[in-house]
């Protein structure tokens, strides 16, 4: 059985990034450095964790960053558009390339990534920003693209491979489940009555335990 999970490392301080060219040609004008915005990229999150989306500014981000406020606008006109940019590199994180061979194996990784993502220091600002979708409309959309969508397109390449395969799957509707089984991972990553941080290990464990008493026996 083979296992293929291709991770992206999160934008915070020891920022890794794909392999890439660093400088793209840009016609007219000077050419565009990858690097620079990849730094920048790494300081808003960093931001983000230490001040929450409240405290995310263009000047604090270009003070992390090292660079000056008029470096960071010259790609971002807006602290918003700055952010739903840092916000879609999430995407890879909550949703990796994921093939175990397997379709229970595939459900497993793909809760594993959300409920490693949300238990970082940038994934446990998540639920504030849930809060922030319910008023801002573009923001919400920006989060169901990089949350929702990813998720359901990969639960729907699983069905596939495991059609394939001749594999049983979920018994219910597989959008109702996938929606049942994120809903309860990030009710747990918001932590909203102040308690203890949400244990990683133990969370992983019933989330697949749940998944898994929804597979056709």
């Amino acid at each position: 059985m083979s296992q293929t999970i291709v991770p992206h490392t999160l934008p915070l301080k020891n920022v890794h990034v794909p392999v890439r060219d660093r400088t793209a040609a840009r016609a007219p004008g000077r050419p565009v450095n990858l690097r620079l915005k990849d730094n920048i990229l790494a300081a808003i999150a960093q931001v983000l964790v230490d001040e929450g989306y409240q405290g995310l500014t263009i000047s604090r981000v270009a003070k992390a960053a090292g660079v000056s406020t008029a470096t960071v606008y010259r790609r971002w006109p807006t602290k918003q558009a700055m952010f739903f940019d840092a916000m879609r590199l999430w995407r890879d994180d909550l949703t990796p390339q994921i093939d175990t061979g397997s379709f229970a194996g595939d459900v497993d990784e793909l809760i594993a990534a959300r409920i490693r993502f949300l238990a970082t220091p940038l994934g446990r600002t998540y639920g504030t920003l849930l809060g922030e979708a319910v008023h801002d409309p573009e923001f919400g959309q920006v989060l169901w693209e990089v949350s929702v969508v990813p998720a359901r397109a990969q639960m729907t390449l699983f069905l596939e491979r495991a059609s394939q395969r001749g594999e049983k799957v979920f018994c219910q509707h597989p959008d109702t489940v996938l929606d049942m089984l994120l809903s309860t991972i990030h009710f747990r990553a918001m932590n909203l009555l102040g308690r203890e941080p949400m244990d990683a290990e133990s969370t992983l464990q019933e989330i697949r335990s749940l998944a898994h008493s929804l597979i056709s026996g």
